[in-house]
């Protein structure tokens, strides 16, 4: 599997940063700007151990996840059960809160990916670390600022907010 490594410093708790991160798994769409839509799978109603989302992407494109380790208000891994990702094999990431300050948590996002064929991960490397990137800038914009990041208003947010 291709590991790729992404950090973000937010203006926050780790409480705080874990609440929104974890026990909110399923509302992911409002800090993420390339989902439209989360939800809940299996009458859950906030992240825990076996929790799954279903997250839908333009396109009709779609991704479940489930949550697969927790070490409760330092880190969790989640694990990509179904999706129509094209080229994506596998996918699976680990997130980690460090308090660097009392108000101030450091997300570590280790992802986990393969690809079929295997020569696509020279391809969708570029592509899915930009991913990433804007995923964990929605995170502090929102944990920071309590509004919600989109496709619409992601470019005008970053240049504004960075």
């Amino acid at each position: 599997m291709n590991r790729s490594e992404f950090k973000e410093v937010i203006n926050a708790s780790k409480e705080k940063t874990w609440d929104v991160l974890f026990n909110q798994y399923g509302d992911i769409h409002i800090h993420n700007p390339l989902m439209t839509s989360s939800s809940y799978l299996n009458n859950a109603s906030r992240g825990g151990l076996d929790c799954v989302r279903h997250t839908e992407f333009p396109g009709k494109l779609y991704l479940d996840e489930k949550i697969t380790q927790v070490d409760e208000n330092h880190s969790f891994t989640i694990v990509v059960t179904e999706h129509n990702l094209p080229f994506v094999k596998e996918m699976s990431a680990t997130y980690e809160l460090n308090s660097i300050e009392d108000e101030v948590t450091e997300v570590k996002m280790t992802s986990f990916n393969s690809f079929s064929p295997r020569f696509m991960k020279y391809l969708m490397r570029g592509q899915s670390g930009k991913s990433l990137v804007k995923h964990l800038f929605g995170l502090k914009y929102y944990i920071e600022t309590g509004k919600t990041v989109n496709m619409e208003n992601y470019s005008e947010i970053f240049q504004a907010y960075k």
